[in-house]
C-alpha cells in the first residue's frame, strides 16, 4: 500500500492552518501562559492520537509491519506539524481540528491495510 496520498493532505493541513491564523508573538505574562497551556495540551492530544493509532495498529496482520510502522510514523510527525501551527497561532480550535483529521486519516489508512490484508 502507498502512503503517497498522506503527503498531498499534510500540505493542505499545513497551508491552511498556517492561513487560517496570524503570526503573533507572546506579548505579555497572559500570553505566556496561553502559550504554555497550548503547549500541554499539544502534548496531551498528540499521545491520546497515537494511542488510538497504536491500539488499532495493534489488529493489523503482523506481516504488514513496515506499513503499519510508516503509518503511525507519518501521523507523528503530522500531528507535529499541527502542534507547531498551535505554538505560533497560540490557536487551540485549529489544533484540534488538524489533529482530528490526523486521526481519521491514519484509521483510513489502518482500516484499508486491514481490509487488503484479509482480501489475500
Amino acid at each position: 500500500m502507498s502512503l503517497k496520498w498522506i503527503v498531498p493532505v499534510v500540505v493542505v493541513l499545513a497551508a491552511a492552518a498556517w492561513s487560517m491564523g496570524e503570526q503573533t508573538q507572546p506579548q505579555g505574562p497572559a500570553d505566556e501562559v496561553q502559550l504554555q497551556a497550548g503547549g500541554n495540551l499539544a502534548d496531551q492530544h498528540q499521545a491520546l492520537v497515537l494511542h488510538v493509532l497504536e491500539q488499532r495498529a495493534a489488529s493489523v496482520p503482523a506481516e504488514n509491519a513496515d506499513t503499519v510502522a510508516a503509518i503511525l510514523g507519518e501521523s507523528e510527525h503530522q500531528l507535529e506539524a499541527c502542534a507547531a501551527a498551535l505554538a505560533v497561532h497560540q490557536q487551540v480550535w485549529q489544533y484540534k481540528v488538524c489533529t482530528s483529521a490526523v486521526q481519521h486519516q491514519g484509521m483510513a489508512a489502518l482500516n484499508a491495510l486491514q481490509a487488503t490484508a484479509g482480501a489475500v
